[in-house]
């Protein structure tokens, strides 16, 4: 039996970016061997009923479940496991299959999406008994790092350091994944460098305890507790790392993969947009980053959802315009759930607009950001983006120096807290 015996989708676009997400994190496969394997997983795993069952409440309805399976691969061919979920079919209705959506995930970001759900506060695998214990941590890491703005402050959070938060996840996904933890069986530590220096450029880590026989069952491996920041110059800290190398995480092997060609992008279909993601899926995005609320677009309207595309496709050719003039007009950003360096379009739909105060001038923010792909000589436009989620994406790589990149100008929707 395959797949759609057991799982429905909202669309075969639907099922297919899954297909292509699992190529993408497996490597070395074709779509055709892709499908092929996922059918038998789903087939072996759902009519013996093997998968892992992970309760959450949600805000629309209770009880609520993860349905987790080992796909039996690696990510990026590394020791990560990748996994995949999907999700109780609550149509069933409009389709009479049992689940909905497969939904293919590194198993470090799978824990990291039922804790949350879970509401519980965490940094990765390392747990906190409250809130007021993260916050406490980010606030002295933000204070013993090089100066650096680490908050929307168009938006107040109810974590303290937001973007600080978002480095430190995906840092410790790419330092797990590349096999850069350190751990120190003897005194129960796990250590790791967080890629931040302070103003003497001594390098940050992170010493952590290791809670003992934490794992709940197979992909709950391993949870760490109580955080403490060290430098390298610490006598307790060498003590703890035995003077072994934590390097930080490495996000790119070329430089030159760092930047946009807008060369390729301008040549006829050299940026194709995927359409029904953008324009289905993640309306909400565009809305939100309206200033005018005018011009906002009703996606129920026909009209409207043509009339957003047209200004999308102008929007985007400006843009590709002023990508000419700029190299770091589109800037790169690393995509931790596949493991892919990706760029940044901004998309003005507004046009691009100045405030004027005095002699001064100022580029207001675009409205959303274009994240685009390389695949095989044609860029790929998967998904548009709110500027805070674009800024900590960019951030894992370097920190943002770009006019429209700034932290300082961002306001970030309440829904990404």
């Amino acid at each position: 039996m395959s797949i759609h015996d057991y799982i429905c989708f909202n669309s075969n676009e639907e099922y297919e970016r899954s297909i292509f997400q699992f190529v993408q994190m497996a490597g070395d496969m074709t779509i055709k061997d892709a499908k092929n394997h996922i059918d038998h997983i789903i087939d072996r795993t759902f009519s013996k009923k093997r998968f892992l069952v992970y309760k959450y409440n949600s805000r629309n309805r209770a009880g609520n479940a993860y349905y987790a399976f080992d796909t039996g691969f690696r990510f990026q061919h590394g020791k990560e496991r990748i996994f995949a979920y999907t999700l109780k079919n609550t149509r069933r209705d409009e389709n009479p299959k049992e689940f909905y959506g497969l939904f293919i995930v590194r198993e470090t970001m799978l824990r990291d999406e039922i804790r949350a759900r879970q509401n519980r506060w965490h940094i990765g695998d390392i747990v906190f008994d409250s809130i007021d214990s993260m916050n406490e941590l980010l606030g002295k890491l933000a204070e013993e790092a090089l100066y650096e703005n680490w908050t929307f402050t168009n938006y107040q959070s109810k974590v303290n350091h937001p973007i600080l938060k978002n480095y430190l996840e995906n840092t410790y996904f790419q330092l797990v994944h590349q096999g850069k933890l350190y751990i120190n069986k003897k005194e129960e530590k796990m250590l790791f460098n967080t890629g931040l220096i302070d103003s003497a450029f001594n390098e940050l880590f992170l010493v952590c305890d290791i809670v003992p026989n934490s794992a709940k069952d197979s992909l709950f491996r391993q949870e760490y507790r109580s955080p403490e920041i060290y430098k390298t110059s610490n006598r307790v800290f060498r003590n703890y790392s035995r003077n072994a190398p934590l390097p930080v995480a490495t996000f790119y092997e070329n430089p030159g993969d760092l930047l946009f060609n807008w060369e390729i992008a301008q040549k006829p279909g050299g940026i194709n947009i995927a359409d029904e993601h953008i324009f289905r899926d993640n309306l909400n995005r565009i809305n939100n980053g309206l200033r005018d609320p005018v011009i906002r677009f009703n996606f129920d309207s026909p009209n409207d959802i043509a009339r957003c595309r047209q200004m999308f496709e102008g929007a985007l050719k400006a843009s590709l315009e002023l990508s000419k003039r700029n190299y770091k007009f589109v800037a790169p950003q690393f995509w931790p759930s596949t493991g892919k360096i990706q760029f940044l379009m901004p998309i003005y739909l507004e046009g691009v607009q100045e405030i004027r105060s005095g002699n001064s001038r100022e580029v207001l923010p675009p409205t959303v950001a274009l994240s685009m792909e390389l695949v095989h000589g044609q860029y790929i436009g998967t998904t548009i983006l709110t500027l805070d989620m674009a800024y900590q994406n960019a951030r894992l790589i370097a920190r943002p120096d770009g006019f429209w990149l700034d932290a300082t100008k961002i306001f970030a929707p309440k829904e990404h807290d």
